[in-house]
This record gives structure tokens, C-alpha cells and sequence, in this order.
């Protein structure tokens, strides 16, 4: 860093001393990590290229340490709102969700060493928002500085400090400010201390507007003016002070509702998404929990069947394993009966005829089966011949085919000139890349077509431009001639209009009565300068415009000023005719409300004693008036919300001696018993003058006691006691007030006449300058003479341009015409659109043709395979057939053999042998038939066997699948449980929500969430609750919290929580957790409080401010603000600037002023007539 010493204008001994900056520091802001900026007798030069940062030191620095303001407008040296605070720590590639940096200012005074001021800022930012959240601190210690032995740092292992690791460093020689208001005053009481808050502010302004970046080139005279206005002399603040107090208590109270209002809108917004979210959720939950059970009704119920399936199984099988038993202790007993029979002497003796049937029945079996066989083969045989017959005709068929499809082909190649491709293809249509080249080869020829097409159309396009620049040169040929004949025209127009302006305005300048002007042909002379023949007449008209506006705004203030008056007269007059009694003025520390309450105020319950004297009932209602008494309230009191004064007329014993009761009676009829009234009278003290022993006691004088506070008041009248006397004090009001009406109407009516003579001469006065003739017609002369010429000079130039446009076409006509040549010799296709047309539909056709072709040879080689194999399968079906045949007559030929052989042996067979063979073949029966009945029990047993296993592991399954059914009903169950017992329910706005409540908390169990999932079905039963109507209903809440955290940024933290599938909204506001239901209503509760705090006495406050003691010394101080610009002007009369600019004050009331507060700051710029 080079440090260069300037020249001291002023001597150093000759200062007066003041702080003066030594150091400034960036911590962990924008690209400055932790950066120390030194300062050389109070002044720092930053030198670098764009994009250093010097820009960006300034803004984060000066003076944004004296403002303590993070408006983008105000932080920028351009003034612009691009870059914010939040830009600063969150922009630039920053990483992590939140980021803190500190800003520094370091101050030392002249002449004491040991004294330092340092003043700075923590700065915090989120992603999450784009607020940034600043704590401001001042302290007399030093930052970071080695040589200081009680310097302190700002980071903690290269992290910033916290704010309350940041307190907890300062300790008591600094403070972090609660407030941006607080830091500002502790930085102006410091640094300047002989400045008020409006010089302070006035200093700020300057320093944003020396701050900006080429300030000579960009000079505000807005704020030129602002700044002036600025050095005018400061009002006194001790004489402002209840004005600037409740001008700034309504506005603040404006601003506040007006943001509460934008709150609860967005609040409201972001209400509506989250009932629409809520809803569906809950709904959805419902219709999970009813599916849940109801699906586990089902397996519950399935788990039931298959159990009592498996047990009826089971039975049966004990059954049949029973039946088998049986059946095999019988066939036992048979098969034992047969060997008894088989072993007996007549069974042994024709035991040769029993095998000899035996033979015979299985040779007839046989022979039986063995024809059965060959008549089927046989039909097999047939079946296949006439298969294979069907195949051949295929064959037949699709021969002819295939030479109709080629004869076909090679004609279309023929046309497509593609015949090469076709004779490559018929030798040999039947291989795999035949397909693969008649794709390449007509891709190869639509390629060359297209490419010719490409070509022409180029062609084409050149010759079509070539032909709009022939015409469009004809055009701009045409178009030079009548711009030129135009522009002739044009100069003859204006030269003629010129000379009758001037004419004009000489007749005009002699012909005016309220302006003068000295020679009229010098004034006609300026007619070709239009802003000094302007500037002559307005010079002339503002000299008297200037008187009248004089005495115009010296009525209209005075009108504006008896208006006021007037209007407040009137509106007292219009509330005391509605208004049966006037009551007294109520404290302002009494905000119960006492409407509707039993009971009534003091004042309307007695009434004064007949023939008491006026003197000494004006005295007892002045002391009761100043003591409270008299609007205190009598009756029953509970509970109240608010503050409000009681009188119990238990509280105290009656006093001894004379009471208020000998003066003051109670009214008959009134919301209190008149014994009460009584009693309460009696219980205070009264006298000519103050009672010395009652605990309370009122004298006739105005004096009064209440415990040990003591007072007195004096009034002329009474005014509040008695019917009577409240009717006498608001008629003698309303006659006053019709008085003062009055008067004020009449001086109304003076100053509107003189204030309509004054607009009749300023009238005059602009009749005369707007009479001024117009330079319409030479203005438009002049306007269609430079048109013209612009005409003239465009028509030429575009001639030029055409002619050139022209040249450059017809050489790409050439270019064109020889690439279209060279295509269709290279290609030998047509040059023609239609010829090129009739090529792409014959290779096309061809395509077609050839694939038709291809595919008929692919069918006829199918068909030959399927003939050739319907031919073998036939021929062996035949031989089959042939040998099975010879099979069977074998068979039976052998029967016939053991047949004869049987019977030749039973008719030597004897009867006792027929007789025990019959009884064996009965016995065989009766065994046949136990076997049978045994293999087919165990058959079912093992079928059995089988089905059990199955239904066991059903069992099992379906036991399995309602346990999981019910762990998942009690899951979704208590899923719906934990929703249902968040903010949803309420955020949904459910119509009946303490039922809801109350059913699901009448016990912990599934019963309950299930009848509370019912009454969500039933309530909302068209409610759409699929994933997809979540996902967008989750999608609009998350746009509108987004768009809600920006108007909610400094009242409550709202955020998107995951709960699962689930999103749940939450908000910190005052540092509670809340719904979105109940932010809603804190907000809306909040902004209804807001609207009731402007009372009516504060609305009064102006008009009793405006009219009074205060209003005369602002009039005194702004007549002395008129007398410096006046000096100011005197001396600015004599300057100008470089551009030959003069400038002049206007002290005025500003034109940005508000309507409401307007009529009363104009009443008080001019001396006002009490």
C-alpha cells in the first residue's frame, strides 16, 4: 500500500478536534475472507482493476455503519437494488445453509491516546431466506490489533464470533444493540455530538450521494435539493415535539397495520394451501387405516377357512387309514382261502384246466389289444397321406408365386433403373444378405434423389431471389423519384409557414394588455429560436404570475387554516346533538370496556339536592372530577378485561357528621339501587371546606381526600350532575360552537372572493401567454421538410442497396444452374421436379416389389420343408401300420390255439374240480376287488397325504398374512394417530374438531383411530387423496411458504418439516411452535388489536397542536427558512455552471406531501391570524 501525504489547508492547531477514522474491517463478507483497511490521517484511497472490490468495500463499510439500514438501494454506490446484503454473504459461490460475517469502523480522538471508538455489525444470512439478520455493537476497545494490549477478536478458531460469544468479549466496555434505532444514536452521540437526528440523517444523504461512482455525470437534482434543503436552519425539538410525536405514532401506526395487513393476506393465502394439503393427508390416512382393516378382516377371515379346511382333511384321512385296515384284515382272510381252496385234492387234480384258462383270457387279451393298435396306426397312416398331400399343393402354389412376384420385380427395376441390383438379387433371392442389399441399394438411390432435389430447390431459390431484386430495384427506383419531387415540396411548405409565424406573433405581441413587451418586431424576430421566443414570453408572464401566486397561496393557507377550524367546530357540534349527555373525558391509562356491564358511572346515578347553591355544586363536582370519583363506576364488578375505576359503596363505613349525602341524592330509576347510591354518598365526608378525620372527603370549596392523596379543582358551572344540568351545559356548547360556525363561514366567503379575483387575473395572464401562436404548423413543416430529406436519403441508399442486392443474386443463379448440371451427370436422374417425382415413386414401387419377392421365396422354402417332412412322417406311418397288422393276426391265431386246448381239457375235467374252481374264481373276485379297494384307499392316502401338506402350509400362510395384516393395521394406525394428533386436524378446519378430539383420545387403541378415520370419510368423502393429488397439493404449499416467508420474514420462522411421506408445516413466532391454523389466527388477532389502538384523543392531538403555541413557532422558524434562501437566491443570481445552468430555491411545502396533513403544513409555512 502507498500512502501519500496531501497539504493541510487548515493548520492543525486551528481544528477543533473531532474523531477520526484510523481502521475499517471486513470479516468472512462477499471475497474479503479477513481484511484490514488502514486509514492515513483519516483518509483511505482504494486503487484497482473492476471487479476488486473497492466498490464492494464502500457499501459494506461507509455508510452503512453510520445508517444501520440493509436496503439494497442504500447499500449500493449505484443505487440500485441488483445487490443485497444477502447477496453479499449467501451469492459469489458461497456454500453452507447459513453464514456470518462481521463488518468494522475505528475511530480515534486527537490528542488522547487511549481513547478509541469502534463500531460495527454481525451479519447472518440463510438459504433459507433472503433476510438478513444484523446485530450492530460499539465498544471503546480495538479489534485485532497486537500493539493493543485489550484488543479483542472477532473470530474463534477462524470462525466468527456468535452474538453472545460477542457480548460476552465486550463486556462492560461495549454494547450489542437491541436495534438498528439504538446503534444510530450511539454512533451519532459519539462521533457527533452537536447533531441532531435530522443533520444526522442529512449527513447520511450526502454520503450516499459523494459515494456514487462518476458524480458529475450523474447528479440528482432531486437530492441536490434535498441536500440543500438539509442546511436550512434546524427546528427547535423541544417545540416540535408533541407534532413530530404524533405524526410519527399515526404513521408508524399506518406502516404496522399495513404490513399486518399484507401478513394476514399472505398468511390467509398460505391458510388455504395448507387446509387443501391437510385435508388430503388426513384423508388419505383415513382411507389407509379403513383399507388396512378391511384387508385384515379379509385374511383373518381366509386364516379361519384354511384352519377348518385342514382339520376336515385331516378327519377324512383318519377315516380312510381305518377303511384300509379293514380292508387288508379281509383280504388276508380271503387270500387264505384261496390257498385253502388252491391246496385241496380236487383243485390239485384239474389244476391244469385252471392254468389252461389262464393261458386262453390273457392270449385273448392280447389279440384283443394288438387289433385295437393297428387300427389305430392304420388311421394315423391315412391322416398323414393326406397332410402330406396338402403340403405339395402349398408347394404348387407357392412356385407360382415366386415367378409372378420376379416377373413383377424386374419390371419395376426396369423402371426404377435398378436392374443390376435385381439380376444380383435373382442369383440367389434365398440368402441372408439379400435382404440387407436391397435396403442398401435403395437407400443408396433415394440419397441420390434427395441430393438432386436439394440441388434443385437451390436453383430454384436463386432464381426466385434474383426475381424480388429485380422488382424490389424497379420499386426503389420508383421510390427515389417521388422523394425527390417530395422533398421539393417540403422546403417551398416550410419557408411559406415561417413567414406567417412571424407575422403572427408580431400581431400577437402588440395586442397583449397584461404583458408588455417593448419592441414587438424584436420579439417576431425570434421565431426561428424557439426557446428564446418561449423564454421571452414566460419571462414576461412569470413576473406576474409570481404576484398572483403570492396572494393566491396567502388566501388559500388563510382558507385552509379557517377550514380547519371550521370543520372541527362542526364535527363537535354533530356529535353533541346525537349524544343525549356529554360524558367526562375518560383517562387514557381506562381501556375496559363498559358496554353492556351492569351498573352505570357516578355522575348518572345522583343528582344535586334541591335548593343546594350553584357555587357549591360546582365546587363538589370539581373535586369529585378531579379525584376520579365521579366517573368511577358503581355495581357489580367480576371479573374484567382491561383497566377501569371502581367506587364500592361497601368498602367504607358511613362517615359520622355530614356526608355527601346531604348534598347529592341518588336518581330514581337508575341501573343502581338508589340505597347504594346512598350508601356510597354516605360514606364520604363533605363540608364548606375539606373534612379533617374521614378516610374520604370532598369540601364545597373544590378540595378533596382519598386515603393520604389529597387535591382541589375549581369550576364556574357544573356540568355533569343532574339531568338538568348536563342538558343547560351541552345546549350553551352547541350555541357557542353555532357562533364560532359562523364567523368562520363569513370569513370563508371574504377570502374565496378574493381568492377568485385572483384566479380571474391569472386567468388573464395564461390566456395571454397560451395565445401565444402556436408553431404547430412550422413544427410540422419542419417535421415532414426532415422527413423528407430522411426519405431522400433512405430511397437513395436503398437503390444503391438493391442494385447491389441484384448483382450478388444473379451471380448464385450461376452457381446454382452448374451444380445442377454436375449432379445430373454424375447421378443420370431428371433436372425436373415431376420426372424427379416418377423416379421416387418407381424405386419405391421396386422396394415394395422386390420385398414382396424375397418374402414369397422365404414362404416357398418353408412350404418345401413342410412337405418333406409330412412325406416321412406318412411313410412311416404306413410301415407302422403294415407291421402291427401282421402282429395282430399272430395274436390271434394263438387264441384260437389255447381256446381249442381248453376245451379239450374241460370235458375230461370232473364236477368236484368245476365246483372248488369256481369257488377260487370267486375268491379271486372278492380279492381283486380288496386290492383294488386297498390301492385306491392308499391312493386317497397319499392324496391326502399331499393335501394336507398343501393346507398345512396354507394354514401357516394365511396364519403369517393376518399377523402381518393386523401389525400393519396397527401401524397405519397409529401412523394416522400421529397425524391426527398434530396440527393437521385443526390446519384442515375439520367441521366438528372437539368430537374429533374427544374420539380419539376416549382410549388408546385401534377402535378409536378407526371411528376417528370414519368421521374423516364421512366429513370429506369427495375429498381427492391419491399420491399424485398430494404431490400437487404439497407443491402448491411449498410455493406459498416460500412466497409467505418473505412477508412473514421478521415475525415468524415457517418451514417444511419431513414426517415421513409427509411434509408438516411448522412456524416460530415468539419463539413458540404453531400450526398454520394458529399462526393465522395470532396474526389476525394481533392486526384487530392494532386497528382499535388509535384512539379518538390522538386523533384530536393535531388539530389542538396545530392550532396552538406550537404552529406560531414553526411559522416563525419558516419565515426565518424563507429569509437564508432568499440570501441564497441573491448570491446564486451571479453563478452559473459550465452548461450555462443557473439554479434557484423554492422553499416550498413538498409536492410529495400527504393529502391528510397537507392543509396543515401550508397552514403553518405562513403567519397565521389567531
Amino acid at each position: 500500500m502507498t500512502v501519500t501525504a496531501l497539504p493541510n489547508l487548515v493548520p492543525t492547531a486551528e481544528r477543533e478536534p473531532r474523531w477520526m477514522p484510523t481502521r475499517a474491517g471486513i470479516v468472512n463478507v462477499w471475497r474479503y475472507y479477513d481484511e484490514i483497511l488502514e486509514f492515513h490521517d483519516g483518509r483511505l484511497l482504494l486503487r484497482g482493476p473492476n471487479g476488486s472490490g473497492k466498490s464492494k468495500a464502500l457499501e459494506l463499510l461507509l455508510p452503512f455503519l453510520f445508517d444501520a439500514n440493509l436496503r439494497a438501494n442504500r447499500l449500493s454506490t449505484f443505487g440500485t437494488n441488483e445487490r443485497t446484503m444477502h447477496w453479499n454473504l449467501m451469492g459469489e459461490g458461497a456454500s453452507g445453509a447459513t453464514r456470518v460475517g462481521y463488518v468494522w469502523l475505528e475511530f480515534r480522538f486527537p490528542g488522547e491516546p487511549g481513547r478509541w471508538f469502534t463500531c460495527g455489525a454481525r451479519l447472518q444470512a440463510t438459504s433459507r431466506t433472503t433476510a438478513v439478520h444484523a446485530d450492530y455493537f460499539t465498544t471503546a476497545l480495538r479489534v485485532s490489533d497486537p500493539d493493543a494490549p485489550d484488543s479483542f477478536a472477532l473470530t474463534d478458531a477462524n470462525r466468527p464470533l456468535t452474538k453472545a460469544a460477542l457480548a460476552e468479549r465486550l463486556g462492560e466496555q461495549g454494547t450489542v444493540h437491541e436495534n438498528a434505532a439504538d446503534y444510530r444514536a450511539a454512533v451519532r452521540s459519539t462521533l457527533f455530538p452537536v447533531m441532531g437526528a435530522d443533520r444526522y440523517d442529512a449527513l447520511i444523504t450526502a454520503l450516499l450521494q459523494l459515494r456514487t461512482p462518476k458524480l458529475s455525470q450523474r447528479l440528482d437534482p432531486a437530492l441536490l435539493s434535498s441536500l440543500l434543503s438539509s442546511a436550512l436552519p434546524p427546528l427547535d425539538r423541544d417545540e416540535i415535539a408533541d407534532l413530530a410525536e404524533g405524526f410519527e405514532r399515526l404513521d408508524a401506526q399506518r406502516e404496522r397495520l399495513a404490513r399486518l395487513g399484507e401478513e394476514v393476506a399472505a398468511t390467509r393465502k398460505l391458510a388455504r394451501q395448507q387446509q387443501t394439503y391437510a385435508q388430503r393427508v388426513l384423508r388419505s390416512a383415513a382411507a389407509n387405516l379403513s383399507t388396512a382393516t378391511t384387508e385384515m378382516d379379509k385374511l383373518a377371515e381366509a386364516a379361519k377357512s384354511s384352519a377348518a379346511e385342514y382339520e376336515r382333511t385331516a378327519a377324512l384321512e383318519l377315516e380312510t387309514q381305518e377303511r384300509v385296515g379293514n380292508s387288508e384284515a379281509n383280504l388276508s382272510v380271503a387270500e387264505g382261502e384261496r390257498e385253502g381252496l388252491i391246496k385241496s385234492p380236487a383243485y390239485q387234480k384239474g389244476l391244469e384246466l385252471d392254468d389252461r384258462r389262464r393261458e386262453t383270457a390273457k392270449a385273448r387279451r392280447w389279440a384283443d389289444d394288438a387289433e385295437a393298435k393297428s387300427a389305430e396306426l392304420l388311421s394315423r397312416a391315412e391322416r398323414d397321406g393326406a397332410k402330406h398331400a396338402t403340403a405339395l399343393q402349398a408347394v404348387d402354389q407357392w412356385e407360382r408365386v415366386v415367378a409372378t412376384a420376379g416377373i413383377e420385380a424386374g419390371q419395376s427395376a426396369r423402371r426404377a433403373g435398378m436392374t443390376g441390383i435385381h439380376h444380383e438379387l435373382a442369383a440367389d433371392p434365398g440368402s441372408r444378405q439379400s435382404r440387407t442389399l436391397l435396403s442398401a441399394a435403395v437407400r443408396a438411390k433415394r440419397g441420390q434423389v434427395d441430393h438432386m432435389l436439394t440441388v434443385l430447390t437451390r436453383h430454384d431459390n436463386a432464381v426466385t431471389r434474383r426475381t424480388d431484386a429485380e422488382t424490389d430495384l424497379d420499386k426503389a427506383r420508383a421510390a427515389l423519384l417521388a422523394a425527390e419531387h417530395e422533398h421539393a415540396e417540403s422546403e417551398r411548405a416550410f419557408e411559406t409557414e415561417l413567414g406567417t409565424l412571424r407575422e403572427a406573433v408580431r400581431s400577437w405581441a402588440g395586442s397583449c394588455d397584461a404583458l408588455s413587451f417593448d419592441d414587438p418586431d424584436a420579439i417576431s424576430d425570434l421565431v426561428e429560436d424557439r426557446p428564446a421566443l418561449v423564454e421571452a414570453a414566460n419571462r414576461a408572464a412569470t413576473l406576474r404570475l409570481q404576484e398572483a401566486t403570492r396572494q393566491e397561496t396567502q388566501h388559500q393557507n388563510e382558507i385552509d387554516a379557517v377550514t380547519v377550524l371550521r370543520d372541527a367546530c362542526a364535527d363537535e357540534r354533530e356529535q353533541l346533538a346525537l349524544e343525549q349527555d356529554i360524558p367526562p373525558e375518560p383517562p387514557r391509562w381506562r381501556t375496559a370496556d363498559r358496554a353492556g356491564r351492569a351498573g352505570a358511572p357516578l355522575w348518572r346515578l345522583i343528582d344535586f339536592a334541591d335548593g343546594l347553591a350553584p357555587r357549591t355544586a360546582a365546587g363538589v363536582e370539581a373535586a369529585l372530577e378531579s379525584c376520579g370519583l365521579l366517573d368511577a363506576w358503581v355495581g357489580a364488578r367480576g371479573e374484567v378485561a382491561g383497566h377501569d375505576l371502581f367506587a364500592d359503596p361497601a368498602a367504607v363505613e358511613p362517615v359520622s357528621g355530614r356526608s355527601l349525602a346531604e348534598v347529592l341524592v341518588p336518581v330514581p330509576g337508575a341501573d343502581v339501587a338508589p340505597e347504594q347510591v346512598h350508601r356510597l354518598l354516605s360514606s364520604i365526608a363533605f363540608g364548606e371546606r375539606l373534612p379533617g378525620e374521614a378516610v374520604a372527603a370532598v369540601g364545597a370549596d373544590g378540595a378533596w381526600r382519598l386515603a393520604t392523596a389529597t387535591g382541589s379543582w375549581s369550576k364556574v358551572h357544573p356540568t355533569f350532575i343532574g339531568a338538568s344540568t348536563r342538558a343547560k351545559a351541552r345546549e350553551a356548547r352547541i350555541q357557542r360552537l353555532l357562533a364560532e360556525i359562523a364567523s368562520h363561514d363569513r370569513r370563508l366567503d371574504e377570502l374565496r372572493e378574493q381568492l377568485d379575483h385572483c384566479a380571474a387575473h391569472r386567468a388573464l395572464i395564461e390566456s395571454e401567454r397560451a395565445n401565444l401562436p402556436a408553431f404547430t404548423a412550422v413544427d410540422a413543416a419542419e417535421k415532414q421538410l426532415t422527413r423528407t430529406e430522411s426519405a431522400l436519403s433512405t430511397a437513395d441508399a436503398q437503390v444503391r442497396d438493391r442494385a447491389t442486392t441484384l448483382t450478388t443474386r444473379e451471380g448464385e443463379v450461376r452457381q446454382t444452374q452448374h451444380a445442377l448440371a454436375v449432379a445430373a451427370a454424375e447421378t443420370g436422374l431428371p433436372t425436373d421436379r415431376p420426372a424427379l417425382g416418377l423416379v421416387v415413386e418407381a424405386i419405391e414401387n421396386f422396394s415394395g416389389q422386390a420385398g414382396a419377392w424375397l418374402d414369397s421365396h422365404a414362404d416357398l422354402r418353408a412350404a418345401r420343408g413342410t412337405a418333406d417332412t409330412a412325406q416321412a412322417l406318412a411313410e412311416q406311418s404306413a410301415a407302422d401300420a403294415t407291421t402291427y397288422a401282421k402282429t395282430a393276426a399272430a395274436a390271434e391265431d394263438e387264441y384260437r390255439r389255447a381256446a381249442a386246448e381248453l376245451a379239450a381239457i374241460e370235458e375230461s375235467a370232473g364236477q368236484d374240480y368245476q365246483q372248488t374252481l369256481t369257488r377260487i374264481d370267486q375268491v379271486r373276485v372278492r380279492i381283486r376287488a380288496l386290492n383294488d379297494s386297498i390301492k385306491t384307499d392308499r391312493a386317497t392316502l397319499t392324496d391326502l397325504a399331499h393335501r394336507l401338506g398343501r393346507l398345512d402350509s396354507q394354514r401357516t400362510t394365511d396364519l403369517a398374512a393376518r399377523d402381518t395384516a393386523i401389525a400393519t393395521r396397527d401401524e397405519v394406525a397409529l401412523r394416522f394417530r400421529h397425524l391426527a394428533g398434530g396440527t393437521f386436524p385443526e390446519d384442515s378446519r375439520f367441521p366438528d374438531l372437539p368430537k374429533f378430539r374427544a374420539t380419539l383420545a376416549a382410549s388408546e387403541g385401534v377402535r378409536a383411530a378407526l371411528d376417528a378415520a370414519r368421521m374423516i370419510s364421512a366429513a370429506w368423502p369427495t375429498i381427492p387423496h391419491s399420491p399424485t393429488n398430494i404431490s400437487e397439493a404439497m407443491r402448491r404449499l411449498a410455493d406459498s411458504v416460500h412466497e409467505c416467508r418473505t412477508a412473514l420474514s421478521t415475525r415468524a420462522d415457517l418451514d417444511l418439516e419431513s414426517d415421513g411421506e409427509v411434509q408438516v408445516f411448522a412456524a416460530v413466532i415468539d419463539g413458540v411452535r404453531v400450526g398454520c391454523a394458529e399462526l393465522l389466527r395470532i396474526i389476525e388477532d394481533e392486526a384487530k388489536q392494532a386497528e382499535n389502538e388509535i384512539t379518538e384523543h390522538e386523533r384530536r392531538l393535531f388539530d389542538h397542536t396545530l392550532t396552538g403555541d406550537t404552529r406560531r413557532h414553526l411559522a416563525a422558524r419558516i419565515r426565518q427558512a424563507n429569509e437564508l434562501v432568499d440570501g441564497m437566491n441573491a448570491r446564486l443570481k451571479m453563478v452559473r455552471t459550465a452548461s450555462n445552468v443557473a439554479v434557484e430555491l423554492v422553499w416550498q411545502v413538498g409536492k410529495d406531501c400527504r393529502p391528510a396533513p397537507r392543509p396543515r403544513a401550508t397552514c403553518c409555512s405562513k403567519t397565521p391570524r389567531d
